[in-house]
Formats: C-alpha cells, structure tokens, sequence
C-alpha cells in the first residue's frame, strides 16, 4: 500500500470516528437538556407512557426542496412485513444470481436517473438507492432494530437511531449489514457469498423562524460478492440438473467489490413564501473492482483474455462533484423552481489511461406543480445539458386517474463507450445519444371492499445502447459486447392492479403486467434488444386481523409470482454487465429461453405492541417437484427454505 494510500484511510477512519464521538456527545448533551422532565418518558394523568410512534415523525428532504413537506408515522404495519429481499419489496420486477444481494438488473427498461455521464456498473444500484435518507422530528430518542435470521446462513441486520437535540436540532445515523452465506457448495457456516456494510450519518437544522433550513448527510456502502460463474454445464444438460446437490460453479476465488461514498448538503433560506433561494453539495465517489485467481480450469470459462496473469485485478472509479444553485417558491397554488448545476466528473481505469475521461456538465433546469388538493396535482419538469441532452418530464395525479410523459435524450454509459479490462477492449466514442419517449396512464376506482387500476405504458427508444452476446454461432472471442441499435424499439404494456376483501378479513391483491414488442429493428425476431416475458404477474392471498383492543395484530397467507418463459438476461462476471442472449441449452432446447415456475411461499406475520415479527416458507413448489426456477442463465434461484424475521421500535 502506498504512502499516499495510507494516509488517506487513516484520515478517513480519523474523520468517521470524530464524527461517532460527536454523535455521542450530541446525544448526551440532549439527554442532558431533558433531565428536568426527570426521564425521557411523558407521563398522562394514568401514568401511562405515551411516547410512541405518533411522536417520532419523519420526512424527506426531496419533499422540503418541492415545497410540500410531508410528514410520516413510524412504520408499524404487518401487511408485507415478510417481504424483505430486495426483489420482493420492488415487486419482483428485477432478476438477481440467485440469492441475497447479488447483482441486479431490471427486468423491464428504465430510464437513468441522469441525462448525462454515468459509469455504467449499476448491478447494485438497488442496494444503494433503497437506502433513502429520512430526517424525523422526534419528541424523544427513537430507535429501531430489524433483524432477519434466513435459512442457509442468510442474514440481514439494520439498525436507526434518531433524537432531537432540540426542537430545530435533529441528529441520527441508519447501519445495515448484508451476511450471506454461499446457496452452492457452502463449505459450512459463515462461507459467505456477499458481505455488505451500509452506514449513513445525517442532521437537519432549522433557525427559530425557520427562515433558514439544513440538511447534510454522509452515506457510505461496501458491497462484496463472490462471482461464481454459473453452474457447470454441458450442451445436453437438463433443466432439472441445475437443481441437484452436488452441482459445481466455474470459479471459485472470484469477487467483484463496490465501493459507494456520497457526502450531500442542501440548505435554503427563506426571503417568503413566494421566494426561496437555495445551494446543493453533492461528492460522489463509485469504485468498482474486479479480481480472480485463476487455475487451469478456471481459466477457460472465461471467452477472452487480454493479457495471462496469475492474478486479475481490474479497477475503475467514478467521482463527481455536483452544485446546484436555484430558486424557488409558492404563488397561491402553483409552485416554481429555476436551477443551474454543474456536475465534475471523472472516470478512470487502471489498465489504460486511454479510456479515461473528466469533464464538466452544465444544466439548466426547472419545475412547475399546480396543487389542487380536492382535485390532485399537476407537475412538469425540464432539464437541458450543454451537450444537447435533455429531459422533458410532466405528471397529473388525482384520485381517480394519473398520467405521465417523459422524453429524453441521454448519453450512453461510460462502460458502454469504452473499457479495458483483463478480459475485455472495445472503443465506441461513436455511440449516439439514446432517445426515449414514454407514456403512462392509469384510472383508480376505489370502494370499501374493491380497487381496481387498469392502465397501460407505452414506450419507444432510439438508439439504444446495451450489452448483447454475439449471435455469430462461430465466434470464440469476446463474445460479449456493447451494441447500439440502428432504427429502434417500440412496446406497449397494458398492466392491472386490484385489491378484493371477503368475509371482511380475506385480501385478496394482485397484478399483472402483459407486454407487447410493436417494433424491434434487429436482424433476428428471437434476438431483439427488448427481452421481457409476455406475461407478469404477482398475487397474494391472505386472513389479517386485529385482536386483544388493537395489541396484537396478524396477516398470514400465500404469496405467488409467475412470468411466462422468456429469454432472460445473461450475465458476464468480467465486467459485471446483463447482457441479452439466446444461448442458453437446456436440454434439446437451445433458444436461449429461461422456464416458466411459479415461486410460492407461505407466511405469518404478527405485531405484538412494538414488535413485529415474520415468519415464512420460501418456494414451496420446489419441494414438491424437487426443481426451482432460474432467474438469470446458468444461476439457479433461492431453494426451499425457512425464513424468520422480526424488528423492535423504541421511544425513550
């Protein structure tokens, strides 16, 4: 480790554990300030304790910069408590590797979050995303612990705590820890498959008339994985044989490690409610590795290989500094906002500094949003970059109906434009800029005892920029690559969402999403850029009820997903990247089509006063048939197994 290495982490660690002790004494010093209430408990004239969670709300600054803060209770519902993996609480709307934690990748398109330069390595996108900062404001110290104990070596654990120092004072920190043991070959407990550590710190301020408000948090994730390949297979393997004990994964030392820092400011001041100014910090930092050890069997998974080592390390980072300034403010009903950012960015590979880049981004954008309380809202947003990129976006929202139109114009990702790693070159600085229109719409009806939303989005790209295997069957080399469409792709998705109660106690809940490709303009029918099932659907059936005056709570039930046969997403351990394909063999079947295979569990989840606990049967079909299903080619998904849950909230 070099000088200059070294000393950075130190100072890091220098900063982390000087921000810890000034938490402490924060913390203490607010405990101090509460003594003469003689505890941290309010007492009514019954002596019963009445801090709970109607005290302790929350907020998020999103909702504060559009002008619309709104206030949120403690979670302390049950009703898809059980829910918990990273597919589930995202309505299985994404395929993994096959277990906790590993990489992730939409099933159905989604458009950036930036219309400019990104890095490309979003495999743990949702990992990071789902880790959204929430500001309270508290009438007494709030913690919460949430514990899941899985089968199989399988654990999840996450810990918040939050108190305010004074009524404009909030102080808190979020930590959560991914521990998951190997679902293939597991040497025993503790042969750990993913590792991941989240920790964020945050505070909120406000002056006494509030004219002048803060936020400032600093979130940090290390996420590790042992890549294992996929299951060995031969051409004649059957579908079935994915599914026995004894099967073996192609490599075995391995790892992909992601790195994300981000240290985020935003603070206003308030001239009047019709006029706000106000600055935003962000500095980001995305460090992605990629090593492996490989032997003389390991070695000829991979289709490609620059230069012969003993050890692979390849490294990439991403680093972007951000500020923003704008205006802002209400007029009666209609609330504006006027900004302008510029974004530094820097992306940089250690194999060739040839495919390094850095630069600066200027935007320039705005909002509008037309309240109407009894009727809904109307918003639109637009952002424009100096490199022509832009993003037009506008939504209504009301109880009856929402619609929404997007059109942008954005940058393909870093990784797509150019790479070079231990296995893998290419050069696309010639890509295009992707195109994409969208349009959604949906009408609510809502009773007592049924809701019913029938809608339907459409969507159409234009040069689009992907990750496909090559469909030359003679090809040997770099199979894998960057491929930019030449006309583009259109498809439109009508989808329903319903909720049917019986017998007052018996929720029935589903939907179900049915997708037609209008247009693809590659050269093969079975290969287009666009690989959906034709048909998606989630459903749940369950009893919940309330006993003992509202002291304890139930849901239990069975919880189905299904999606018809489709050629799923491979995926390429190098780089890290889903790619489309057709070359999945299973059996006498070759067309690159993953089976259809209903994943039911069964599940129990109570409240008992401020705790929650769940427990569930996972993929119960699996042990009737003695075969599962497979999310992603060659990676088989999560077995039969029981899993155990619960979190505990405290209000003093």
């Amino acid at each position: 480790m070099t000088t200059k290495k070294l000393f950075l982490r130190v100072q890091f660690w220098r900063f982390t554990l000087f921000l810890g002790f000034l938490f402490v004494a924060l913390a203490a010093s607010g405990q101090d300030e509460e003594r003469p209430r003689r505890g941290s408990r309010i007492i009514d004239d019954t002596t019963r304790q009445v801090y709970g969670p109607k005290t302790s709300r929350y907020y998020y600054e999103e909702d504060v910069r559009l002008n619309k803060q709104t206030y949120h209770f403690i979670d302390t519902a049950i009703r898809g408590f059980y829910r918990y993996t990273y597919l589930q609480r995202n309505d299985n709307l994404y395929q993994d590797l096959g277990n906790i934690g590993t990489s992730m990748h939409p099933i159905y398109y989604q458009t950036p979050a930036n219309i400019g330069v990104s890095s490309g390595f979003t495999q743990f996108d949702l990992i990071w995303d789902t880790e959204k900062v929430r500001y309270f404001d508290t009438k007494s110290p709030y913690s919460n612990m949430w514990v899941m104990l899985g089968g199989g070596g399988r654990s999840m654990t996450k810990a918040s705590y939050s108190r305010n120092i004074n009524p404009r004072w909030n102080i808190g920190f979020d930590y959560r820890g991914l521990f998951i043991d190997k679902q293939i070959q597991r040497q025993g407990k503790g042969d750990r498959q993913v590792r991941g550590v989240y920790y964020d710190l945050y505070t909120a301020y406000q002056s006494k008339d509030s004219t002048y408000r803060l936020f400032a948090n600093f979130q940090r994730n290390r996420h590790q994985m042992d890549e294992n390949g996929g299951i060995v297979h031969a051409d004649n393997t059957e579908y079935g044989d994915y599914f026995q004990t004894n099967v073996r994964t192609y490599l075995t030392n391995a790892a992909s490690t992601e790195v994300r820092i981000n240290l985020h400011v935003f603070h206003q001041y308030e001239i009047g409610k019709a006029l706000q100014v106000y600055h935003v910090f962000d500095r980001f930092r995305q460090g992605n590795v990629f090593s492996d050890v490989p032997d003389s069997f390991t070695r000829q998974y991979y289709d490609y290989e620059l230069s012969e080592s003993d050890t692979v390390d390849d490294r990439s980072k991403f680093k972007t500094v951000r500020n923003e300034l704008g205006l802002k403010g209400n007029l009666a009903k209609l609330f504006y906002n006027g900004y302008y950012a510029i974004r530094d960015y820097s992306q940089t590979y250690n194999f060739d500094n040839s495919y390094n880049r850095s630069g600066a981004e200027h935007y320039l954008g705005g909002r509008m949003a037309l309240r109407l309380d009894s009727i809904g809202e109307l918003s639109g947003w637009v952002e424009v970059l100096q490199t022509g990129n832009y993003r037009i976006e506008g939504q209504l929202k009301s109880r009856w109906f929402e619609a929404s139109v997007k059109q942008m114009q954005y940058e393909p990702s870093n990784i797509l434009q150019g790479y070079r790693g231990t296995h893998d070159e290419w050069s696309n600085r010639s890509f295009s800029d992707v195109n994409v229109t969208e349009f959604s719409g949906f009408v609510h009806y809502n009773s007592r005892v049924f809701s019913f939303s029938p809608g339907l989005t459409f969507t159409r790209l234009g040069n689009y920029a992907y990750f496909r295997k090559t469909p030359d069957p003679t090809a040997v080399e770099q199979l894998v690559t960057p491929y930019q469409s030449s006309t583009g792709q259109a498809w439109v998705a009508p989808e329903v969402r319903l909720q049917l109660t019986m017998l007052r106690h018996v929720y029935l809940r589903g939907r179900a999403i049915y997708t037609s490709i209008l247009k693809d303009d590659t050269e093969d029918a079975n290969y287009g850029a666009i690989q959906v099932p034709e048909l998606f659907v989630n459903g749940e059936l369950s009893y919940e009820n309330i006993f003992f005056n509202g002291n304890l709570d139930m849901q239990a039930g069975v919880n189905v997903h299904w999606h018809s046969a489709y050629r799923a997403m491979g995926y390429d351990v190098a780089t890290q990247q889903f790619y489309v394909q057709n070359s999945l063999k299973i059996g006498d079947n070759n067309s690159g089509i993953v089976p259809s295979f209903p994943l039911v569990e069964v599940f129990f989840a109570t409240r008992i006063k401020r705790g929650r606990i769940f427990l569930k049967y996972h993929n119960l079909i699996q042990t009737i048939t003695k075969q599962g299903y497979m999310p992603t080619p060659y990676y088989r998904g999560q077995g039969s197994i029981l899993d155990f849950g619960f979190d505990w909230s405290f209000y003093d």
